[in-house]
């Protein structure tokens, strides 16, 4: 359970969050929606411990992950990130990216079994280079897959893909909740915000 308990939040003399509360249930499906600059990328930062809360406390299972000196475990074993920009080696190889992640926190699933997942097995030894975001995107799906953790944070993982490869996105974030991860999503995309799960509007 992700608790975020009376958080603020400010840049400069903008207030983004004030007196901000929110419970997350475990296997929860969250979209934030809202205005750009509104806060949604912040608020998700702040729960994947990205960027530090003014005030106030996030906590996962009980545990207060805006302290520091939590961060690192929760960080390595808890938290996965689907980035707008797809955050992946682009002179390296699909698998060479996926096996950055098997060396530090492995899950169960296999690099050729996560690939399969999301329709990229072929792909297995492409230059990351060569795909295209679509392809891209799944490749950061699979990279979610093969790490140890139990939350998804997404930001905008639809953004910089056609509507067809979204729909292919969203259904792989669908199956993984499916299997018991949390997912929280940020979009603005109207065609997704009612997608499944709990509309949370920023």
């Amino acid at each position: 359970m992700i608790e975020i308990k009376r958080i603020y939040k400010s840049f400069g003399e903008k207030n983004i969050f004030e007196n901000f509360s929110l419970t997350i249930n475990d296997g929860d499906f969250i979209i934030f929606s809202g205005a750009s600059g509104c806060g949604k990328t912040t608020l998700l930062n702040m729960i994947g411990s990205l960027e530090s809360v003014d005030s106030g406390e996030i906590l996962y299972n009980n545990v207060n992950v805006s302290n520091r000196r939590n961060q690192r475990k929760y960080l390595s074993e808890k938290v996965g990130f689907i980035f707008q920009n797809f955050a992946l080696v682009e002179n390296k190889s699909v698998r060479e990216n996926l096996e950055m992640i098997r060396k530090k926190n492995r899950s169960k699933i296999s690099i050729e079994e996560a690939l399969t997942a999301v329709g990229m097995i072929d792909n297995i030894d492409s230059k990351i280079y060569t795909l295209s975001g679509g392809e891209q995107q799944r490749v950061a799906l699979a990279r979610v897959m093969v790490k140890k953790c139990e939350l998804i944070l997404c930001d905008e993982p639809t953004g910089s893909v056609d509507h067809e490869n979204g729909d292919i996105i969203m259904g792989i974030l669908d199956e993984l909740n499916k299997q018991g991860k949390t997912v929280i999503i940020v979009t603005h995309d109207e065609k997704y915000k009612n997608f499944k799960g709990r509309l949370i509007e920023i």
